[in-house]
């Protein structure tokens, strides 16, 4: 132990202190940026933030201080532990404040749990360039932060008692600023804790629990045929390809012309709800029937002896004689291959059908190439026999949304793209133009005999509603609205509805349910609702007027919960605790809300889970037009 009262302070202690004190002015300028963004700077809340933030750099130094304060003494070991704890503490501090200055929304602790197996070797793939230069950052705070604290705690065994006094005061009057204010103004720091920890828990844990009753059920379900069973009503093969990221918004011919070509010997849906934001949740919803869960994805949930029993599209068709097969456009990923594995696909393929020289880019091998390999297999083992096929890519319209097949450069609608939604749509536009390919060779080879099925696992929102450019933050309907495609056998054309535009939104979750009315099959378990009426040439069932509401969940940016019967959205905030009700046909911006608390509108979703008013009690069923 050594007294620390003599000695002057060095010229590197000072400098070390300065610098310190630099990084504070930094980190604050930061988040003052990043709250105020194009709004004027003097502003009251401008300066609440800045009294519930000046302490937050300097939490090591306070902490050090008010150590020696009552100690009266400097440990050498105490010291460094402090330096280093610090550092580890400033890193952190400085990715949540330039997280939110990139993606202008707090981290969501959430978004990393709920997706560790696959956010671990992406974060490793995205910094690994980086962790030099972390690591060297963190050193370097180290060596300034034990430097910085001389002059400080010297200052205060002068004077304990003062030192103490002027710390906890200022301390206790920024804790008491930021929790009066917590709801509104709030720093990167204090956004993360009230994102991860301070939400409504009971919203989260109320819709948690209607889930797990609701799968339940369906394993307890089985599809049951009708009189007008026909295992035979979608061909011998059925082919469905999932659209990477694609927004219903972009889906129009200048973008996405590969997609309206092949909807003319079809039935297209241009505007569909995705019921989540994630590959993985989505397939849930497209194979599965279920909604979306607001926690971890259904294949994190489940182990594989409880998915068996979801009776998803695969094991269907498994008994119906078919061959299930899983095509995955990427090296073998664990988490897809024990939900295809066991929701009912005999096989998942990747990286095995693939020749060395065949391009790879970070998400995936392109997706003509990918397409082209599926073909090949396919012929070489299972030529002539009935087919389930899922299709699986996803290298081209993914982040950070630049073209790279140097081939598509002069062709994508803006060559020189000037913003995120110009980039998103060029990559939208490749993704297509490979799409087409695979059209041309699913026609060729089962394009009489063979229905396809095209459909997005979810929407990668563009910025309808500024810096809305990130997957995980929002819940507006960019964020949601996805394309559907519906290509019947070209010998049962005649039965179906062909180059018709499908006005109403339907989602995800209704996929099943229109593919087992199709079969003639039935399954009243399950919350969505069958779109073939619309999809076939006759039909007397379609009345855009009872068409059930349809949900969305939105787990990360504080968690959100989406439901909508149209025109009317009822958009629960999970962070907020209150229930924004927007009118899609009068405010189709979603600019102008009326805010309601959660408790009031919570039978809407009970009421979902209850197969939107179809039972006795009718809980909530008022609710949905008093509006």
């Amino acid at each position: 132990m050594e007294r620390t009262g003599v000695g002057a302070v060095t010229k590197t202690q000072w400098t070390c202190f300065i610098l310190y004190m630099a990084i504070a002015g930094g980190y604050l300028g930061l988040e003052i940026d990043s709250f105020v963004g194009d709004l004027p700077f003097f502003r009251l809340d401008t300066v609440l933030l800045l009294i519930n933030i000046m302490v937050i750099p300097l939490i090591p130094l306070i902490f050090r201080v008010l150590a020696v304060s009552f100690t009266q003494r400097q440990n050498r070991g105490v010291t460094y532990a402090a330096a280093v704890s610090g550092a580890l503490y400033l890193l952190l501090i400085a990715f949540l404040a330039i997280y939110k200055s990139v993606c202008r929304i707090d981290f969501d602790f959430y978004f990393f749990l709920y997706n560790t197996d696959d956010a671990l070797p992406v974060i490793i793939k995205m910094f690994a360039p980086w962790i030099p230069v972390i690591l060297l950052t963190g050193a370097a705070f180290m060596y300034i932060l034990k430097n910085a604290f001389v002059l400080p705690t010297r200052q205060a065994l002068k004077s304990p008692k003062k030192a103490r006094r002027i710390i906890l005061t200022a301390l206790f009057f920024c804790c008491v600023c930021q929790i009066v204010t917590l709801q509104d103004v709030r720093g990167s720091t204090a956004g993360f804790v009230y994102a991860s920890s301070l939400s409504d828990r009971k919203l989260r844990d109320d819709y948690a629990g209607l889930y797990a009753k609701h799968i339940e059920a369906l394993q307890e379900s089985l599809p049951r045929r009708t009189d007008r069973f026909d295992p035979s009503a979608l061909g011998d093969a059925v082919f469905i390809v999932k659209q990477e990221s694609l927004n219903g918004l972009l889906a129009n011919p200048e973008i996405t012309p590969q997609l309206f070509r092949a909807g003319r010997d079809g039935v297209l849906i241009q505007k569909m709800y995705g019921n989540s934001i994630q590959s993985l949740r989505g397939y849930g919803c497209i194979l599965c029937g279920v909604p979306p869960s607001i926690t971890f994805a259904l294949a994190d949930a489940y182990p594989a002896a409880e998915l068996e029993k979801l009776n998803c599209l695969p094991r269907i068709f498994q008994d119906l004689g078919y061959r299930t097969l899983y095509f995955f456009g990427g090296s073998r990923n664990p988490r897809i291959v024990h939900f295809a594995e066991s929701i009912g696909f005999e096989k998942v393929l990747a990286d095995d059908i693939m020749r060395p020289e065949d391009v790879k880019y970070n998400w995936g091998y392109r997706e003509d190439i990918f397409y082209a390999r599926v073909r090949e297999y396919l012929k070489a083992r299972y030529d002539g026999q009935k087919l389930f096929v899922f299709i699986d890519t996803g290298a081209t319209n993914h982040a950070p949304f630049d073209v790279l097949d140097k081939s598509l450069n002069k062709k994508v609608p803006f060559p020189r793209p000037r913003n995120f939604t110009e980039r998103i749509s060029n990559t939208t536009f490749a993704q297509d133009a490979y799409f087409g390919i695979l059209y041309d060779m699913f026609v060729e080879d089962y394009g009489d005999r063979g229905t396809l099925i095209a459909v997005s696992d979810h929407a990668w929102p563009i910025p309808v509603h500024k810096d809305n450019i990130f997957n995980e933050r929002g819940a507006y309907e960019e964020n949601f609205l996805i394309s559907f495609l519906f290509v019947p056998p070209m010998s049962k054309a005649a039965e179906f509805d062909i180059g018709a535009r499908v006005p109403i939104r339907f989602s995800q979750m209704d996929i099943q349910p229109a593919i087992l009315d199709l079969l003639g099959m039935e399954r009243p378990e399950l919350l969505g609702e069958s779109f073939a009426p619309w999809l076939l040439k006759t039909s007397d069932n379609r009345n855009p007027g009872e068409t059930k509401a349809t949900l969305s969940i939105q787990p990360y940016g504080g968690g959100f919960i989406a439901l909508v019967k149209y025109p009317k959205k009822y958009l629960f905030s999970v962070l907020d605790k209150n229930v924004r009700i927007y009118d899609l046909e009068k405010d189709p911006g979603e600019f102008s809300p009326e805010i309601h608390p959660v408790d009031e509108y919570i039978p809407l979703i009970h009421d979902f889970f209850r197969r939107q008013h179809k039972y006795p009690d009718g809980l909530g069923s008022e609710l949905w037009t008093e509006q």
